[in-house]
């Protein structure tokens, strides 16, 4: 680790935090039951977390978008799993780890609104990115913590490749990390370093 970015008694606390908040919002809206929809992968553990302490009754649904082909946006939304649950009337709660420039998000939610027309639409992330281009980051409603850090996270639905997201903190990877990553991954698939490119 070459620098430890929340704590797992941080993270805690910001979650603690967010749920309060999104409690007085759903008893202010009247919700019966409203939908936390986290979206896969990394969000889930940051999802698992606020449902531990949202004292209102919810439910709970995933989604998995993409608008990147690789590490280049398109500019478009690419949906790989739609929400379960009907979502049309509801108080939804969009759950998501990171926003950087916050495209995606905003494609998010306006796909979400035009398909699935919910009551209200409610964005809560975990870390907004702070960033000093043109960006959608008016997009979130609830944030955890704006992070000035620009480098690469792992911890706590942040990965690298698939490792890290399990780990109950954020932290700023060494170059040891990667390299033993690295070999953990080249290990598990021969094909590895052929994606990795």
């Amino acid at each position: 680790m070459e620098k430890l970015i929340l704590s797992e008694v941080e993270v805690e606390a910001i979650c603690e935090r967010l749920a309060s908040e999104m409690d007085k919002q759903m008893d202010k809206d009247g919700s019966n039951l409203p939908v936390l929809l986290g979206i896969m992968n990394g969000a889930l553990p940051f999802m698992y977390q606020l449902v531990k302490s949202i004292k209102h009754p919810n439910e709970i649904d995933t989604m998995q978008v993409s608008s990147y082909n690789g590490t280049v946006s398109t500019g478009e939304l690419i949906v790989k799993k739609k929400p379960e649950r009907n979502l049309e009337g509801k108080d939804v709660y969009i759950i998501e780890d990171i926003i950087d420039t916050g495209l995606t998000m905003h494609l998010l939610r306006k796909y979400i609104m035009d398909v699935y027309k919910p009551r209200h639409l409610y964005v809560v992330i975990m870390i907004k990115r702070h960033v000093d281009k043109p960006h959608y980051q008016e997009v979130a409603d609830f944030t955890g913590v704006v992070l000035e850090e620009q480098r690469y996270i792992v911890g706590y639905g942040f990965d690298y490749y698939g490792i890290g997201r399990c780990l109950p903190y954020v932290f700023v990877p060494s170059e040891e990390d990667f390299k033993t990553w690295d070999a953990i991954l080249t290990k598990d698939n021969p094909d590895y370093k052929n994606k990795k490119k």
